[in-house]
């Protein structure tokens, strides 16, 4: 079963409930009194599939940053405190020896920030403040450690990467987790491909049963165009090594290389460039004459 809602306007809740054999449509005027079906709108479904189709980013359907709540809270609470010392810091007490001051002085220190005191006998009198400083450089490395325990957790590069002088393309990937985030990528491009297949499998019986087509599951690949391009020059290197062996098939070098999102389409387009290219190579050569030929 497969239930999605919509509020309209007037605040009516409209239920569209999905079985395999039958559509039912419920409706409410809020989202907490009852429900009453609309015996109008109920029907047989031609297609057994429900078309609502779920995309799990994994195995436990848990988001992204759902694993590092409790983390991303510490965070706040950490920086929450470190706010509150330093208005505990500003808000000090101020505590008197040996000395007593009318609200007339109090008025004056609050304003002029300077008082007089004077001692009684032989013991003498002293102004102090209670104040208690975070240690702001600690809490600084506590949250940037927390910070960067999020970033290994969920996969995410870092932005912040320091520089070296022996810096390559392929060090700076491996360092800062770009390459952690691509592996990331790809095993939930995994889970969405079953997902999308499901999606296109029911897609494919709407066709069938209002249009027609012949087209099959198998015939689809699902593709992704999130590409990344770190390294690129040694991949079109790899790509031109290839193709100059003819020991290897056009198609296994754009599929293998890593730099096309969609390697069958661009060989056709490489393909076709190619072809283009070379007729007008013929046509070019063949209208320049050669040597030793008349010239009319």
């Amino acid at each position: 079963m497969g239930v999605k809602f919509i509020v309209q306007q007037d605040k009516t809740v409209i239920f569209s409930v999905y079985t395999e054999n039958n559509y039912f449509e419920l409706r409410s005027h809020n989202l907490i009194s009852g429900l009453k079906l609309d015996h109008s709108k109920t029907k047989k479904r031609t297609i057994s599939e429900i078309p609502i189709v779920e995309y799990p980013l994994n195995t436990a359907r848990l988001g992204a940053f759902e694993v590092v709540l409790p983390i991303l809270n510490a965070i706040n609470k950490v920086q929450s405190n470190r706010l509150d010392g330093i208005e505990q810091f500003v808000q000090s007490l101020w505590v008197l020896y040996n000395a007593e001051i009318d609200e007339d002085a109090v008025n004056q220190l609050r304003e002029a920030g300077l008082i007089k005191l004077k001692g009684f006998g032989e013991n003498k009198a002293d102004i102090k403040v209670i104040a208690e400083e975070l240690d702001q450089t600690q809490t600084q490395t506590l949250i940037d450690y927390m910070y960067q325990t999020v970033l290994n957790i969920v996969g995410m590069p870092n932005r912040n990467g320091g520089n070296s002088t022996s810096d390559t393309g392929s060090a700076v990937i491996m360092r800062d987790g770009w390459e952690s985030a691509e592996a990331r990528a790809k095993s939930d491009e995994l889970m969405f491909k079953e997902a999308e297949r499901k999606l296109l499998k029911i897609a494919l019986q709407v066709i069938r049963s209002t249009v027609g087509t012949e087209l099959k599951l198998s015939d689809i690949e699902v593709k992704f165009t999130r590409r990344n391009y770190e390294n690129i020059l040694a991949k079109s290197q790899v790509l031109t090594s290839m193709l100059a062996s003819d020991k290897i098939a056009p198609l296994l070098a754009f599929t293998h290389c890593g730099l096309f999102s969609d390697p069958e389409d661009a060989a056709k387009m490489s393909l076709e460039h190619y072809e283009k290219v070379k007729a007008e190579q013929n046509s070019l050569s063949e209208t320049i004459p050669k040597a030793g030929d008349a010239i009319d």
